[in-house]
């Protein structure tokens, strides 16, 4: 099988070409007449803003989407994918952004499954060839994000592959993970590999690719030389005008001094979710939570949400807007308290996705009758939700916040990725919350779409919400937080406040962070070290 060779020896060359795709779901048009190709030893990326059609074009290109006309030729010769199966055979693999993988199996288990039982001693080459650093006898519940992507690429690779695309690769990665990650990236293409890179992070596009792909509506608006062009030039592509940036509000209330989230002594037992915290989100108050992956963040907001499962020896307390939580049911809290959640996992927690958007606005925490024109006594008496009235407040709310297509009434899964984290945003900071839970809020959407989500959470936080930032994207933290948190194993281990002059220590908070165990089960292990640098 093809598979990282010595320095004299390339894996054979190939050339992928798409001519013409195009793809409509009902009366929108995801691909319009889409073509370019990419070259073994070269990386292309593909940039565009949410909806732009990428994800669409990759997954005709992978075998998940039959198009609706158009050509894909390999090395000349045209090509039918009408599964994934058969893409893999012909030397294509696909790491998505939503990794896929069983918690419960090891690293080999995984490689073993798609590549057979042979495959060990090209995994252990591949890791080595490529500066992978993991255990394959882990299992993955106990590999940090950024291994278990590792572990994604690794599969691809001992299948076969010789074209690998990444969907949004450092999304997921912290920082100080992003650079090795892209020179991991120029070793595979110098090994031959063909490599697809989608991704919203255009300096990162620029800095790694050799071409580059600009997408807007369904349609190929650039093809760019990666060495020669610019982050606005790309932009304007993008967007059809100049590149506006993500700006935040430069102008910051006074935080209040009343507790929206009191978390005081709160200790649960060492295992999975292990936990020892006490800290304070106040009224228009924004603090962030730093962090490597797997380091207690989720599980911070399960407990809080007391969708964790309680365990003995579990203590301290946690009220919402004065409201005591930990012996309340998940049912009773957001019936108590008006909490906004920008879950970690859009897709298995944050929508229905099989639902239309009428269907996924009855989970948020507000009560359906608290839409305008919706009565509580007309609901009981007949036992139905006025599904007309819903439908149109989702209009409303796709308008508002830019969502694509705008009148759209079909299942969410279908909308694209950045459009999904969009309408969850809309659901959940339309309900006027006290306190807002949000894990990397514009994970996976473009800078306009950015733009919104943090307008949102900053108009949640100015009309009094206190809210609980989990980013894994330093900029994004540092530009919306008030105080920044650092987590470590469960455990807050520093505190930086913003300077005068709006500035945080990212290099102190940087350190911080990397001081957390590399794998990612927290509560086990010494305790944490941390790094210098001013508070």
């Amino acid at each position: 099988m093809p598979i990282l060779k010595n320095d004299d020896e390339q894996i054979s060359k190939v050339r992928i070409e798409l001519r013409d795709l195009s793809k409509s779901f009902g009366s929108l048009n995801a691909n319009d007449s889409v073509s370019f190709h990419v070259d073994s030893g070269e990386i292309l990326g593909l940039v565009g803003e949410n909806g732009a059609g990428k994800s669409t074009c990759m997954n005709m290109l992978f075998g998940h989407i039959k198009p609706d006309r158009g050509t894909i030729l390999i090395n000349g010769q045209e090509v039918q994918f009408p599964s994934p199966k058969e893409s893999i055979k012909a030397g294509i693999g696909m790491v998505h952004q939503h990794f896929l993988l069983a918690p419960a199996l090891t690293a080999l288990e995984h490689i073993e499954l798609v590549a057979g039982r042979r495959a060990r001693v090209d995994a252990k080459k591949a890791m080595r060839d490529l500066g992978f650093e993991f255990d394959l006898a882990a299992r993955v519940e106990h590999l940090s994000v950024g291994q278990q992507q590792q572990l994604e690429i690794l599969k691809v690779i001992c299948q076969g592959a010789r074209v690998i695309i990444l969907d949004e690769p450092t999304a997921v990665l912290t920082p100080v993970e992003v650079q090795p990650f892209l020179e991991r990236l120029r070793r595979l293409s110098e090994s031959g590999h063909a490599v697809i890179l989608i991704s919203h992070k255009l300096d990162e596009v620029i800095r790694v690719c050799d071409r580059i792909v600009v997408m807007r509506s369904g349609r190929v608006t650039g093809i760019f030389d990666a060495a020669s062009v610019s982050a606005e030039s790309l932009a304007g592509s993008m967007m059809g005008e100049g590149m506006t940036g993500v700006k935040v509000k430069t102008s910051r209330p006074e935080a209040g001094t009343i507790p929206v989230l009191k978390i005081t002594d709160y200790y649960r037992p060492d295992g999975r979710g292990s936990l020892d915290v006490s800290f304070v989100v106040n009224q228009r108050e924004i603090v962030g939570i730093a962090g490597v992956e797997g380091n207690g963040q989720e599980w911070l907001f399960k407990v809080i949400l007391r969708i964790a499962q309680r365990m003995r020896g579990e203590s301290g307390s946690i009220s919402v807007a004065g409201r005591e939580l930990t012996s309340l049911s998940v049912q009773e809290i957001r019936r108590a308290v008006r909490i906004a959640l920008l879950p970690f996992d859009r897709r298995s927690e944050g929508l229905l996705l099989d639902g239309d958007p009428a269907t996924n606005l009855l989970l948020s925490g507000v009560n359906p009758a608290s839409y305008r024109k919706i009565s509580l006594r007309w609901i009981s008496r007949f036992g139905i939700l006025p599904w007309g009235i819903l439908r149109s407040r989702a209009v409303e709310l796709f308008s508002k916040y830019g969502i694509l297509p705008a009148r759209w009434t079909g299942p969410v899964r279908l909308l694209s990725g950045g459009n999904q984290q969009k309408f969850v945003v809309a659901r959940e900071m339309e309900q006027d919350p006290a306190l807002v839970l949000a894990a990397h809020p514009t994970r996976g959407v473009d800078f306009r779409s950015s733009r919104t989500i943090h307008d949102a959470i900053l108009s949640a936080r100015d009309r009094g919400a206190g809210v609980l930032l989990v980013s894994s994207d330093m900029e994004e933290l540092c530009s919306l937080s008030d105080r920044i948190m650092v987590m470590v194993r469960g455990k807050i281990v520093r505190e930086f406040k913003r300077a005068p002059d709006d500035g945080f220590d990212v290099s102190g908070i940087g350190n911080s962070m990397v001081s957390a165990a590399p794998g990612g089960s927290v509560g086990d292990g010494p305790g944490a070290t941390v790094g210098g640098g001013p508070l």
